[in-house]
């Protein structure tokens, strides 16, 4: 290896790229050419700034070598009309205009390059590179040149595309990101600048400044101060109003409440040309809050993106037969051209795009996305089979039933979407408490009039604007979505994403927890638990096994971990045949080896000793799936094989249940499965449903959800109804994209431990929004009482005010919600790790 990497090494800093005289990576060296390039951009914009017509041709040589491209057939159902439809922006003149994906882009001279795409191909009107995102715009004529024909030369020059097929909700939640920050950007300009004037002010009042020098900043600062409340500050003021329209306090009540008095205090000072204006610490204010919302909504849009759950777990194109004959010829259209009645292609390891019938073709689907079932199913003509399954097995002909929301996978979706929209989002504590505040700072403000006024009424305005001022419930408006971004932040980078602030208050007081079997508690995926007999045949069955595609036999191939000098060759084995729906014979060593499920007993009339049929029924007892290896027609070992209970599951529980937590198990595998995984992790057996449903898994969670606190922890499309009806949807590493959709929470590292890890995060989170709610309540009933008695005068007020949001954000970066690990579940689980996988 180390000799490998210095040759490597030194051919790298050798060949220089004769474009841009960076190191040419090895791989990328061709001996056989006097020009070397680090990258395909350097490679084609050298050659089109060296107007060598000989070298561009030279390029398909150099770049086009893979066949299964050369045909030009993996782009044909671009072409097609529905695919036009649904990606193709028609423009003037009959020019069309559409969006790649691409691969391989490395630097600006990939730019330059695919924007010289109308050199190359004629039909072709422009071509622009977006770097950042990798998107290239293609506007061409039809008639002229066709859009696989664009792909396929895309492809050809090192560029492979994808179309970009833009989400309706993320263009919106763009433009909405857009604003806001056209907003902050005004916000802050305006506080900075009336800042700047409000030191000239102030120092004005020490060193002296001329009269029509002060008038003039006091009306800069004003009309600066206008801006900032009629633009950017304009959002407080209409959520104010919806709330006065819907009779629900909310937090903007309040800060539009003190904006507009400071506002209307500042503006007659102006105009009176007395007292203290407020301009700057009203701009400063808005700015602040507004750096609060942006902060809650990025984190927000960064935890999770909502996708399509048809467009994620389907494939963009599909083989279709063009005629209702399985040797009929096929063609590549795109899946939303297919119709009830089509017959389509599906090789092994594709996702089957639609619900139908097999009419051609023996294989084994993997359906745990959707039934959560950790067993591959067999299928045969005659069987049938539902979307998002993926054909593990050997190539099918299917007749197609059902497409897009019709198909089973269609259905789960609509009960994600009508579990997302119908969840009720918790008010949060700021809201509930402003009302209350706003209505008792108006009554103070308004008998503190009453009790100065005989002093005087410029006197007593004063006082009641002081008190209003100081009492701005800047730092109550800030508490919750401050707090729970850098929650929200911090929990990001420990990689559980957190979509909505609500996560935390539900979290962090105990409920029910619902956890999913396949995928959640265990790791999805077939293991060898044990061999049990003549461990001698090993390599005879692994080689046996060497030669099918099958979960079951990769799993064997894969935990025998024979080392090189135990394996056979591939020549040792003879007359190798397959048992359909049973296992694989063959000759090895001039033995008749057989492997296969227990069905070969009868198949075969295997004989098989009393030792090894007890150790089959324990197996299969226990709802482990049992493999039989017999020698010469007699079965000399037992392979066990089931989905292996996570490292941490049994700690994670243990703790769960510690803290107040009830736990259970609601899983698409057969109850006895289930309650064997259960048993083992400590889940009572009372709380253990199996073969459930996506829709009986839902009805579990709202029936759960209407007295408690309900988590729903899961993974697959099974489990995304439920997870969007649950009060907090927990999605684990590894999960269908759908059920990050449905969920509020996805952990982006293996295993149920950070489950834990946030809830812990959740409760100091939602202590420390209390704390600086109790702060800056205490605060401000300190500064109003000063107010009422005169101790305060609009100016201090406006100095004091920013003191309790400065506080609140001091309390926020104190937070020590998701700085570490909290508790020790890794090194528990490394101890329980050896007892879970023996017992």
């Amino acid at each position: 290896m180390f000799a490998v990497s210095t040759l490597t090494e030194k051919n790298s800093a050798q060949m220089a790229c004769t474009h841009c005289g960076q190191p040419v990576p090895g791989h990328l060296v061709q001996e056989e050419f006097s020009q070397q390039f680090c990258c395909h951009g350097c490679e084609t914009a050298y050659m089109i700034l060296q107007e060598d017509q000989e070298l561009l041709d030279s390029l398909r040589q150099r770049q086009g070598t893979d066949s299964s491209l050369l045909d030009g057939r993996e782009y044909d159902y671009l072409d097609h009309p529905s695919f036009a439809e649904a990606n193709c922006q028609p423009l003037t003149d009959g020019i069309v205009r559409t969006k790649f994906l691409l691969e391989g882009i490395v630097c600006v001279s990939c730019v330059f390059a695919i924007e010289k795409l109308p050199r190359f191909l004629p039909g072709v009107v422009d071509a622009r590179m977006n770097l950042t995102n990798r998107t290239v715009t293609i506007d061409w004529c039809p008639s002229e040149v066709k859009l696989s024909e664009i792909a396929f030369t895309l492809d050809r020059l090192g560029y492979r595309p994808h179309p970009q097929v833009e989400d309706q909700l993320e263009s919106i939640q763009r433009a909405e990101s857009h604003q806001q920050l056209i907003r902050l950007a005004v916000a802050g300009a305006c506080a900075g600048n009336t800042m700047l004037i409000a030191v000239a002010l102030y120092f004005g009042l020490f060193s002296g400044m001329s009269s029509e020098f002060f008038h003039l900043f006091r009306w800069t600062s004003a009309v600066l101060a206008f801006v900032c409340l009629v633009w950017p500050g304009s959002v407080f003021f209409r959520g104010a109003w919806q709330s006065v329209r819907a009779g629900v306090p909310h937090m903007d009540l309040p800060v539009a409440l003190g904006l507009t008095a400071g506002a209307t205090m500042g503006l007659v000072n102006t105009i009176a040309e007395r007292g203290e204006i407020y301009f700057d610490s009203l701009t400063v204010l808005v700015f602040l809050l507004l750096v609060g919302r942006y902060l809650q909504y990025t984190q927000q849009r960064r935890a999770i993106q909502q996708i399509s759950l048809l467009r994620s777990m389907l494939p963009r194109s599909v083989t279709r037969l063009c005629q209702q004959q399985l040797d009929a010829q096929t063609e590549s259209v795109p899946l939303e051209a297919i119709r009830r009645g089509d017959w389509i292609h599906v090789r092994a390891g594709e996702v089957i795009p639609v619900d139908g019938k097999v009419v051609g073709g023996d294989s084994l689907v993997d359906q745990a996305i959707l039934t959560g079932e950790s067993r591959g199913i067999e299928i045969e003509p005659g069987d049938l089979v539902l979307s998002g399954s993926t054909n593990l097995a050997g190539p099918v002909v299917i007749e197609t039933a059902s497409v897009g929301e019709e198909t089973r996978l269609g259905q789960v979706a609509g009960l994600v979407e009508e579990g997302v929209d119908n969840k009720t989002p918790i008010v949060e504590l700021a809201n509930r408490i402003g009302g209350y505040f706003v209505a008792t700072i108006v009554g103070l403000a308004a008998l503190t009039v009453v009790i100065w006024l005989p002093v005087g009424i410029e006197t007593a305005i004063n006082h009641a604007m002081a008190l209003l001022i100081v009492a701005c419930p800047c730092a109550l408006g800030l508490a919750t979505p401050l707090t729970v971004a850098i929650a929200q932040g911090r929990a990001a980078g420990r990689g559980v994403l957190i979509k909505t602030g609500d996560v935390f208050e539900y979290l962090a007081k105990p409920g029910i927890i619902w956890l999913d079997k396949t995928g959640t508690l265990t790791e999805g995926r077939m293991h060898l638990i044990e061999m049990y007999g003549d461990k001698s045949i090993l390599p005879a069955v692994e080689l046996l096994e060497r030669q099918v595609v099958h979960p079951i036999g990769e799993a064997l191939c894969r935990d025998f971990n024979l080392g090189d000098e135990e394996r056979l060759p591939a020549t040792a084995a003879t007359d190798i045949e397959s048992i359909p729906g049973i296992g694989i014979e063959g000759v090895v060593a001039g033995k008749l080896i057989q492997v296969g499920s227990p069905q070969l007993l009868d198949d075969r009339s295997l004989g098989i000793s009393s030792d090894l049929q007890q150790h089959l029924n324990r197996a299969l007892s226990g709802g482990y799936t049992a493999v039989l290896v017999a020698c010469q027609n007699r079965v000399v070992a037992i392979c066990t094989l089931g989905d292996r209970i996570r490292s941490d599951a049994k700690a994670t529980v243990d703790r769960l249940k510690q803290s107040g937590w009830e736990v259970g198990m609601l899983s698409g595998d057969h109850q006895q499965a289930a309650l064997q995984i259960g048993a083992r992790i400590g889940i009572p057996a009372n709380r253990i449903e199996g073969g459930l449903t996506p829709e009986e898994k839902l009805k579990r969670i709202q029936s759960a959800a209407k007295s408690q606190t309900v988590v729903m922890v899961g993974d697959g499309v099974n489990d995304s109804a439920a997870l969007a009806a649950a009060s907090v949807g927990i999605s684990v590493k590894g999960g269908a994209e759908v059920s990050l959709k449905a969920a509020s929470v996805y952990l982006n590292h293996p295993g149920v431990s950070p489950v834990w890890q946030t809830i812990i995060g959740s409760k100091q989170t939602v202590r420390a929004i209390r704390r600086s709610f109790a702060i800056s309540l205490g605060y401000n009933g300190i500064a109003v009482l000063l107010s009422m008695c005169g101790l305060i005068n609009p100016i201090v007020a406006a100095v004091l005010m920013p003191i309790s949001s400065l506080t609140v954000l001091a309390i926020s970066m104190g937070n020590p919600a998701f700085r570490s690990n909290n508790h020790d579940l890794p090194q528990q689980a490394s101890q329980v790790q050896s007892q879970v996988a023996t017992s």
